[in-house]
C-alpha cells in the first residue's frame, strides 16, 4: 500500500477537521453573542452547537484524522485491518453528513421552513443548502471515503 495515498487520506481528514472545528468555533461565537451559555440547550435564541450535527461531525472528523494518522504509522501487517476499520467510520460519517444535508435540503424546499435545533445554524436556513457548511463537510467526508476505498482496492490488488 503506497504511503502517498495514506498521506493524502491524512491530509483530507486534516482539512475536514480544521474546517469542521472552525465552523463549530464560529457557531459557538454566534451562540455566545446571542446570550447563550456553554451547556444551555433550551430557551436559547439560537441552538447550542452541542446539539447540532456540526458538533458530532467535527468529533467524527477528529477521530477519523487520528485513526488515519495511526494507519499511516502502522506496521504493514496491521495497516490493512486498521484501514478497513477507518473505512467503516468514514462510511458512517458520510451517511450521517449526506443524511443531514438531505434534511437541510428538504427543509429549505418547504414553503415556510421550520427552525430545528438539530440542524445547521439558523443563519444557514437563509441561504441555499449548497452554500452551508453541512454541504462542504459532506463533500469532504465523501472525498475521504473515496481515498479510503482506493487504498483498500490498492491493497487488495497487491495481496
Amino acid at each position: 500500500m503506497g504511503k502517498l495515498l495514506l498521506k493524502v487520506q491524512v491530509a483530507v481528514l486534516a482539512l475536514g477537521t480544521v474546517f469542521s472545528w472552525l465552523t463549530l468555533f464560529t457557531d459557538y461565537r454566534r451562540f455566545f453573542d446571542a446570550g447563550g451559555h456553554a451547556f444551555e440547550v433550551s430557551d436559547c435564541a439560537m441552538a447550542n452547537p452541542l446539539v447540532t450535527p456540526c458538533f458530532y461531525g467535527a468529533l467524527m472528523f477528529l477521530a477519523a484524522f487520528f485513526w488515519a494518522a495511526a494507519v499511516l504509522r502502522s506496521a504493514p501487517e496491521v495497516m490493512a485491518r486498521r484501514q478497513r476499520g477507518l473505512n467503516w467510520l468514514l462510511i458512517a460519517g458520510t451517511v450521517f453528513a449526506w443524511g443531514n444535508f438531505a434534511y437541510e435540503l428538504y427543509r429549505f424546499n418547504q414553503p415556510q421552513p421550520s427552525v430545528s435545533a438539530f440542524s445547521c445554524p439558523k443563519e444557514a436556513a437563509l441561504v441555499h443548502p449548497l452554500m452551508t457548511p453541512c454541504f462542504y463537510g459532506a463533500m469532504i467526508y465523501l472525498a475521504a471515503l473515496v481515498v479510503s476505498m482506493i487504498i483498500l482496492r490498492t491493497h487488495a490488488a497487491r495481496a
